[in-house]
């Protein structure tokens, strides 16, 4: 079991707006955490929480803790699901409906939590996490962030993420004032910030690629955001040009970081006060980091670490991702300083390599966006016999003229590029394809390109 919520003081939360009285949130707790023992959860016997309501959401976490069951954080494709006691739905009030459920599958009983990668590069896989490495996940990047009871925490991030479960974390450690939201909205977001003192806010990189056009027009939203004192940025990369940007319209840095659910997950982050940008910030305490092989891949030895991949059929735990000496292979390249710097040059696979140079997406994806007309980019590539890779631009437009974003693109990566990290092909879409966790999906992205190559052929 781990530490009660906001030991210090009566939890604080507050859903959409709407304060909820300590004294009904204990209620919806207990109650819930009754109704899961009584349908079979406990330790080895999962607790899904299979909707994103902000409230039923934080109940259900403190409910499972309560009742000692791993808390299922239930994202993944109905043929993947591991089989819970119980699974929690939300009502039209929001509040949670447990529904029981029979043979469920019998997990490690040293799981407390089970994230879902967001199957951004690859297959997601099930996370199975100790109470051990989410309490010192807590521990550790409140005292990196310093956030104390006083802060309040603006969180508009589903909390079935491991992101926005790592806020939640921040909340139980510190007694801080949470503010969950349903979703991300401009207007809400910003009115929060003009209202309810807001200290600390958290999102992914497309959020902020908003509120800095915004900020952009509007001097009093750059001020809001400038007054922050917490600008947290994860679940994706932070490139660049978006963090360049958002500066100069705000005056102020974003905070990004360096995680991945399988430790924790955050692994290294910039604080206010303690930033170097180009970087993903200093390790957390309790954590180190190497690079290994001619690859640099960075390794990772924490409390924060998972127990390993669960195999949804049999329960079973796969420790393929861990070398013979206990550090986890993130499968990400990188450096790191003697005295604990991070920098992340990108996944392993998705490194790009054009006749024979290597080309980091990321960098093709800023010089994609500083064409006029482009709201979001990602670049992937497709094997091309020995050339390497064939670059690949998707590129997300509200102009209905396709051919003349795919041109003002063409224009704007020979001005910032190289000839060989050109996209050889510039694809518009309405919308670019997304994981539930926000981050572009280059799985489909790139075999939508494979598949066009091959027709092509």
């Amino acid at each position: 079991m781990t530490a009660r919520p906001g030991a210090a003081a009566a939890p604080r939360l507050t859903v959409d707006g709407q304060r909820v009285p300590a004294a009904h949130l204990a209620r919806l707790v207990d109650r819930t955490a009754r109704r899961l023992t009584a349908a079979g959860a406990g330790p080895g016997r999962a607790a899904a929480l299979a909707c994103d309501h902000p409230l039923t959401a934080v109940v259900t976490a403190l409910a499972a803790d309560a009742a000692g069951a791993p808390l299922l954080l239930d994202g993944a494709a109905p043929a993947r699901r591991i089989a819970a006691a119980a699974t929690v739905h939300a009502t039209a009030s929001g509040e949670p409906l447990v529904v029981a459920r029979t043979r469920p599958a019998a997990l490690p009983e040293d799981t407390a939590a089970v994230f879902w990668t967001s199957g951004s590069s690859g297959d997601p896989k099930a996370v199975a996490v100790p109470a051990a490495a989410l309490a010192h996940q807590g521990r550790a990047t409140a005292a990196r962030m310093g956030v104390t009871a006083q802060d309040r925490l603006l969180l508009p991030l589903p909390l079935r993420h491991a992101y926005g479960h790592s806020v939640l974390r921040v909340w139980r450690t510190t007694g801080a004032h949470l503010y969950a939201e349903s979703g991300f909205h401009l207007r809400g977001t910003l009115t929060r910030l003009a209202t309810e003192g807001i200290t600390s806010l958290d999102g992914v990189p497309t959020m902020y690629r908003m509120l800095a056009a915004e900020a952009a027009r509007n001097g009093e939203s750059a001020r809001l955001l400038a007054g922050l004192r917490i600008r947290g940025c994860g679940g994706d990369v932070l490139t660049p040009g978006l963090y360049d940007d958002f500066l100069a319209v705000t005056g102020a840095p974003l905070h990004d970081g360096y995680g991945l659910s399988e430790a924790g997950p955050n692994v290294a982050l910039n604080a206010p006060g303690d930033l170097r940008p180009g970087t993903v910030g200093r390790l957390l305490d309790g954590v180190r980091a190497r690079v290994a092989g001619p690859r640099r891949e960075i390794e990772i030895a924490s409390p924060g670490l998972m127990l390993g991949y669960l195999d949804p059929a049999t329960g079973g735990l796969d420790r393929g991702a861990f070398t013979a000496d206990g550090w986890l292979r993130t499968g990400d390249t990188g450096t790191v300083t003697a005295d604990g710097w991070l920098t992340v040059a990108g996944r392993i696979k998705e490194i790009l390599v054009v006749h024979g140079e290597t080309v980091a997406p990321t960098v093709v994806e800023d010089a994609v966006r500083a064409a006029a007309g482009v709201v979001d980019a990602a670049v992937v590539g497709v094997r091309s016999g020995d050339r390497g890779d064939a670059v690949w631009a998707f590129v997300e437009s509200p102009d209905a003229d396709h051919a003349a974003v795919a041109g003002r693109v063409a224009e704007a990566c020979r001005r910032h590029l190289p000839p060989h990290a050109r996209p050889r092909t510039v694809r518009v879409l309405d919308a670019l394809p997304r994981t539930g966790s926000g981050k572009h999906d280059r799985t489909r992205l790139r075999a939508w390109a494979s598949a066009t190559t091959a027709v092509a052929a």
